[in-house]
């Protein structure tokens, strides 16, 4: 399956086999990353880590998590989710189970000039890790846009962080304006600088599913959307 393919069919995965998945597996996916298109200028670095690496309270782990580090930047967060939102639907179309981990601290070793942002667990799963389109639980076209616009669709299935789906998209003459929703006070206790990844997560799906004409700008006076944040434009 292509990544776009993936973009319908992904599920986050929770049950991951307690197995090691092989070196040339690992290798694959790094080299996927080394060739990766990212969204704005901002360097990024990651590691392969194990648990022992990782401090969670959830109750469930993966054998393996890509622990994702970037330079500090306004639009770090957003540049974050768009690049690893690709490395998530590579991790899929390879058979593997993933999920992004937003409530887990990272206790490696550091890297100089570079903050930790957030992990990606995967690897092997118990459990079938794809789904049906009638599975998916998400807003429809019309609660995420000025308007019904079925180019959006890939957005629509990105997932999210407690599945708030926070993107929302304006049409703006050949351009499209993207915000993400403001959490409310106590969302924002748990959510942190989440929402914002979850905005990149979206405009990777956009931008897999029309790699030929994708363009990501910013402008300088957008239009303000109530309890919105401008976060860039663009042309699919």
């Amino acid at each position: 399956m292509t990544l776009e393919d993936i973009i319908y069919k992904r599920k986050s995965s929770r049950h991951f086999k307690d197995e090691q998945l092989p070196e040339d597996t690992l290798k694959d996916i790094e080299d996927f990353i080394s060739n990766i298109q990212s969204l704005i200028d901002i360097e990024t670095k990651h590691k392969i880590v194990g648990r022992d690496e990782v401090k969670t309270v959830l109750r469930w782990s993966a054998p393996h998590y890509l622990a994702i580090f970037s330079k500090k930047s306004k639009n770090s967060y957003l540049n974050v989710g768009f690049i690893y939102q690709q490395v998530d639907l590579y991790l899929q179309s390879l058979g593997l189970g993933s999920c992004w981990i937003g409530l887990a601290s990272y206790t490696g070793e550091k890297i100089e000039g570079y903050n930790f942002i957030i992990f990606i667990g995967f690897g092997k799963t118990e459990n079938n890790n794809y789904r049906e389109f009638n599975e998916f639980n998400r807003k429809n076209l019309e609660e995420i846009s000025d308007k019904i616009d079925e180019k959006l669709k890939p957005a629509q299935y990105a997932p999210s962080a407690i599945n708030a789906q926070p993107w929302y998209f304006k049409h703006n003459n050949d351009s499209i304006d993207v915000y993400c929703k403001k959490p409310n006070i106590i969302k924002k206790r748990f959510v942190s600088n989440l929402p914002y990844i979850d905005v990149g997560i979206a405009l990777a799906h956009l931008y897999i599913a029309n790699k030929d004409k994708f363009e990501f700008f910013i402008k300088e006076n957008p239009i303000k959307i109530n309890k919105h944040e401008y976060m860039g434009s663009i042309i699919i």
